[in-house]
């Protein structure tokens, strides 16, 4: 009879223990919610182009439901005003102190970089999407890191290609002399002569000038089909400004590296008419679900959101679906969801994520920035007069230089 009450006890408690192990499971993932970050310019030179990042993160979430693996995903974004010291200080913290478990965005390469050498120190995951390096998928790759939407190749390659051989092929250009700038016109040189043109001249000039007619003149007296114009914000601004004022172009094109619908709005579609781009999407795009997210961003905002926007949504989207998937956080759990797949959302119809060098790539849009006659929408800046498939837009993964580890 001993026996049998002695039995009956370790039962009852063994019971108890049972039942209690969900409780005890269930307070503990309570207490370690998916925490997300962005990491952006805030405040600093590009602060009209990617402050709302913030917003598109914020947007991803509520749209997803706001809940991952049973709680509350919690949110939280930070200002490097463009500055890769503070970008790196920013990361550190927001691995360390505040335990994100993943960092999205970050604009200006070598931000970016320190970053992405945050995300490998800490284990955790980073996408980049504002800066656009190619080493984030080249010599300094890294498994936690992944970079969304675009890179100086894509941006070089797909409008170079497609220029030689609609605009011409006798090239001017003019780079902004930062490694940014020299890496762009690595690629554009690379894209022009792949199709037998020639380079006739370029000029290196420091950020943030503001009188560009030495160069404007030098690249009229050789006659070119095509003045490339290698760098942004005021710059890009102020040169293709006194590019109209000299006369150039009605002799040539212009293409530009970078160029948003707010530069087109801040100053008239008058400065930039005519002028050519390449863009990771437009928001009059018809890819799922892109109608709908612009829609709901102009009645926020009253405007469209720029590419940037988008493409932070579709990161942040894609990377809680595969958390969703993987029914973990764990960073390499979540890298090898994420690894191969292939997805279909506003950004990209389809988007493909590459496990060679962590590049999710997509189709590029060659826009042509219209005319004012031509702006017969509010924000409708640019029409799309190519679409380039991302075999052609994106670098070979073979030939990145992109030497994947393993975790």
């Amino acid at each position: 009879m001993q026996k049998h009450a002695m039995c009956f006890s370790v039962m009852v408690v063994l019971f108890m223990m049972l039942s209690l192990m969900p409780m005890v499971n269930s307070e503990a993932v309570a207490d370690d919610p998916v925490r997300v970050a962005v990491l952006t310019d805030m405040s600093g030179p590009y602060a009209g182009i990617t402050a709302k990042n913030v917003e598109a993160a914020e947007m991803a979430i509520q749209d997803f439901g706001g809940k991952l693996l049973g709680q509350d995903i919690v949110f939280v974004a930070r200002d490097h005003q463009c500055k890769a010291d503070l970008g790196n200080q920013k990361a550190k913290e927001l691995y360390e102190k505040e335990k994100v478990d993943v960092i999205f965005d970050c604009p200006n390469s070598a931000a970016g970089l320190a970053v992405s050498n945050q995300a490998l120190l800490h284990k955790k995951l980073f996408f980049s999407i504002g800066s656009g390096t190619t080493r984030h998928t080249g010599p300094d790759c890294n498994p936690y890191t992944f970079d969304w939407a675009y890179n100086d190749y894509m941006m070089a390659t797909a409008v170079g290609l497609w220029a030689a051989d609609n605009l011409g092929k006798k090239w001017y250009t003019i780079t902004a002399d930062y490694a940014w700038g020299h890496d762009l016109l690595h690629h554009f040189k690379h894209a022009l002569e792949s199709k037998g043109g020639t380079l006739l001249g370029n000029d290196m000039v420091a950020l943030g000038t503001s009188d560009f007619s030495p160069y404007i003149l030098k690249a009229m007296s050789t006659n070119p089909d095509v003045l490339v114009l290698l760098n942004a914000g005021k710059d890009g601004v102020n040169a293709t400004k006194q590019a109209n004022e000299f006369g150039l172009k009605k002799k040539c094109k212009i293409i530009h590296a970078l160029l948003f619908i707010e530069g087109m709005k801040a100053v008239g579609p008058k400065v930039f008419a005519d002028d050519y781009v390449t863009g990771a999407w437009y928001w009059k795009s018809d890819n799922p679900g892109s109608k709908e997210f612009v829609e709901k961003w102009k009645k926020k905002f009253n405007k469209p959101p720029n590419w940037m926007n988008a493409a932070t949504y579709s990161a942040v989207t894609q990377y809680l679906e595969a958390v969703k998937r993987a029914g973990t956080k764990d960073a390499k759990t979540v890298a090898r969801e994420l690894e191969g797949h292939t997805f279909n959302d506003l950004l990209a119809d389809p988007g493909y994520i590459r496990p060679e060098d962590h590049m999710q790539v997509g189709n590029a849009y060659i826009l042509r920035a219209k005319k004012p006659e031509e702006v017969k929408e509010a924000w409708d800046y640019f029409e799309i007069v190519s679409v380039i498939p991302p075999e052609k837009a994106y670098m070979d993964p073979t030939k990145t230089g992109c030497k994947m580890a393993d975790f």
